[in-house]
């Protein structure tokens, strides 16, 4: 896999750097960013027609892993403003406006229970499901993505032809543990894309072998986090976000 990191400047957001299929981040004005827990409207997509993308969006099945490691709880935390909520619940909606496809929902850190994790579910019919998901906040101890890894695979159904799964795990980049490896092999190649957040020199270890994309992101904010989510998601299915200033 052909691996790419640049350095993108945000006005009002230290410096970001990502590594693996990245998007261009736009400047975001200092008083978006002063409120991280509203839903971000992302922008529309581009690269096919209106039917064709709708039909792609249909296509899709995303699982959002949520690190709810104990680094991450507020007050004190890295994400204190629970931001990766906020990005989580954006990308759902995103997806609704563009014909729909289907999410679920993973909480993790030490394990990743069942009890925790819903889906995936169609976004168009079942939003209260994910809602319901996206409120639970639990404190799962150590971070420990080979256990968010091994429930996704059990979450997402058998791929029919032409259909894009993705699992989006969102991190705050403490040390991926054991088992990394073996976790990526219980899934289907390039489905796993990594959001690293903090300080990347505490982003040591994950580059794995079927890695879709690894983000780095220096600190948890929530336009910064729901446009590279979506950008992401957008790559996977061959499309790509318009600019901030385009209708929706």
């Amino acid at each position: 896999m052909t691996v790419r990191m640049r350095t993108v400047r945000m006005r009002g957001v230290s410096v970001a750097h990502m590594k693996g299929l990245t998007h261009p981040l736009p400047a975001f004005p200092r008083a978006a960013l002063a409120k991280p827990e509203t839903v971000v409207r992302l922008p529309g997509v581009s690269g096919a027609t209106p039917a064709a993308v709708e039909d792609a969006f249909r296509r899709l099945t995303v699982i959002l892993a949520i690190d709810d490691s104990g680094s991450t709880q507020p007050p004190y935390g890295t994400d204190p403003r629970s931001v990766r909520y906020a990005a989580s619940r954006s990308v759902i909606e995103w997806m609704r406006r563009h014909g729909g496809g289907r999410c679920g929902v993973l909480h993790w850190g030490s394990t990743a229970p069942a009890r925790l994790a819903a889906g995936p579910v169609p976004v168009s019919r079942r939003m209260r499901t994910l809602r319901q998901a996206l409120d639970q906040r639990p404190n799962l101890g150590l971070t420990v993505p080979a256990a968010a890894l091994r429930r996704a695979a059990r979450m997402l159904p058998k791929a029919a032809p032409g259909d894009v799964h993705a699992v989006l795990l969102i991190t705050d980049g403490e040390d991926p543990g054991e088992g990394l490896e073996e976790a990526l092999a219980g899934l289907p190649e390039h489905v796993v894309h990594l959001m690293l957040v903090g300080d990347g020199a505490r982003h040591v270890g994950w580059e794995a072998p079927g890695v879709a994309s690894i983000t780095r992101l220096p600190a948890f904010d929530n336009q910064a986090l729901t446009w590279q989510a979506g950008s992401v998601l957008a790559g996977a299915l061959g499309l790509q976000l318009r600019p901030l200033s385009a209708s929706c």
